[in-house]
């Protein structure tokens, strides 16, 4: 009887053993949750690489010099008027204006001198002082920051809209406060200095606040022609005309102040004056400063992974899979307009640009997805053509090539590829005669000094040492 009773308790606790375990000891492991594309890629570049990425490494876009603070991102721009006339624009000054500039004074090509102000302070006053044009003109300011931006990326404020000869739809407001508020010009608004019949509208000053670094200029739109001319002339259409800085100073009673002629059809005239005066914080006035022709673009070929590198071989083994050329895309950048040509697609997954479907590489060169364009794939034994590179261009405004958004399709959706810096890269920025690997042909087999490049980043052409 006492070892049947033994027996019992020994089963009772084996049962006790097998039910308290947390897990069944019969069932299969569980699958861990795969990494994400992402991940894998991250890994396996570094292991390519041999090491760790360079913490100032930008991959050519030049993403590293243009890093900024968020107070120097911060814009508050923003524009008070006056709610009294300042004597600084009165009768000496418009005299002074008449006598540089006379009713019916026409322009030459050569008058016309493209330029921009540095703010330098944090702020300036201007007021529209002559108007003789029969167009609806809206005028205002143009501004940006130099060292995050361009003129083609510029903002805009509104000051005056559908101004013609002595008639206007209304000033901005602002009243120190927060609040826009737009208030139709009074029956006083006109100002007459100047013989003849046409009526001049001269305003209070409006008081424009930026950021001491930022550069501006002005504009004006023709409502009636729709084009826009700039102080810049480079962002003119016609630019043997448009702005011209016609500088006042130390005159008339008005210490550095300038007057800006602004012409809104591209013919001979200044149809538009303002005036451009007051220092600001510190004593500083806007410097104004003459605008170089712009460069001739340089443009950038892009050459990218598509995410889908295998493991590294045991054995060492370069992984083939890192030849960049999935997509290759060259990219130049004019007046924030997107220039492209596609030159191959050594991908065999979906790969498209900036967002648009119908701007999948495969389906602009016209093949299946699985066929390799322009990779020398047909060469190796794989599935490819040879095929005419694909010109096109890309709607928006881009700083620099870095800005155009290039995707794949894997794990059930698009995934942008990516350049961080100072992180593994699956798309860098070279120049346009740069050429690209054959189909699994890796980068740094043919071009030895990319591993360098990508963890020390001592050495910047590290294309010019290549292997065929």
């Amino acid at each position: 009887m006492k070892k049947i009773v033994l027996l019992s308790s020994v089963i009772a606790a084996m049962l006790t053993v097998f039910t308290s375990c947390s897990k069944d000891p019969y069932s299969p492991p569980q699958p861990q949750p795969e990494k994400s594309a992402k991940e894998k890629y991250n890994e396996h570049f570094r292991t390519y690489i041999g090491g760790n990425v360079a913490s100032n490494q930008d991959w050519g876009f030049g993403l590293a010099s243009k890093a900024t603070t968020r107070a120097e991102e911060e814009d508050t721009t923003h524009v008070v008027m006056a709610q009294k006339w300042n004597a600084e624009f009165d009768l000496p000054f418009m005299s002074t204006v008449q006598e540089y500039f006379p009713e019916g004074k026409k322009s030459k090509v050569e008058d016309w001198t493209s330029f921009e102000f540095l703010e330098k302070a944090t702020f300036h006053n201007v007021r529209l002082i002559y108007t003789k044009t029969d167009a609806a003109d809206e005028i205002g300011i143009y501004y940006y920051n130099p060292e995050t931006g361009s003129p083609a990326t510029a903002k805009k404020i509104k000051l005056i809209d559908n101004v013609q000869n002595g008639v206007a739809d209304y000033y901005q407001y602002n009243w120190y406060t927060n609040i826009e508020n737009w208030k139709n010009p009074s029956p006083n608004s006109g100002y007459s200095i100047w013989t003849g019949g046409a009526k001049r509208i001269r305003t209070k000053p409006f008081t424009v606040y930026m950021n001491g670094k930022y550069r501006f200029g002005y504009y004006v739109t023709n409502h009636t022609t729709g084009k826009t001319y700039y102080t810049d002339q480079n962002l003119n259409e016609n630019g043997a005309s448009g702005a011209a800085l016609l500088g006042v100073e130390d005159v008339g009673g008005v210490t550095q102040t300038y007057v800006v002629a602004l012409d809104d059809d591209g013919k001979d005239g200044f149809e538009l004056m303002l005036a451009v005066a007051k220092m600001g914080r510190g004593g500083l006035y806007p410097d104004p400063g003459k605008m170089a022709p712009t460069p001739k673009p340089q443009g950038v070929r892009i050459i990218a992974e598509d995410l889908n590198v295998r493991d590294l071989n045991s054995d060492g083994i370069d992984d083939t899979d890192f030849d960049f050329n999935d997509i290759v895309l060259d990219v130049t950048i004019d007046n924030g307009k997107a220039k492209c040509v596609l030159q191959a697609a050594g991908a065999t997954l979906k790969i498209r640009i900036n967002g648009d479907d119908n701007l999948e590489v495969h389906k602009m060169f016209g093949v299946d997805q699985k066929v390799m364009v322009n990779t020398d794939a047909e060469k190796h034994g794989l599935n490819g053509k040879t095929l005419p590179a694909v010109p096109f261009e890309l709607n928006g405004t881009f700083r620099s090539a870095a800005d155009i958004k290039i995707e794949v399709f894997r794990q059930n959706g698009w995934i942008e590829l990516f350049a961080p810096v100072g992180q593994a890269a699956c798309k860098i920025a070279v120049p346009t005669d740069f050429e690209w690997p054959y189909e699994r042909q890796s980068l740094k087999q043919k071009y030895p000094d990319f591993p360098r490049y990508a963890v020390n980043n001592d050495i910047e052409k590290w294309w010019e040492n290549q292997n065929k």
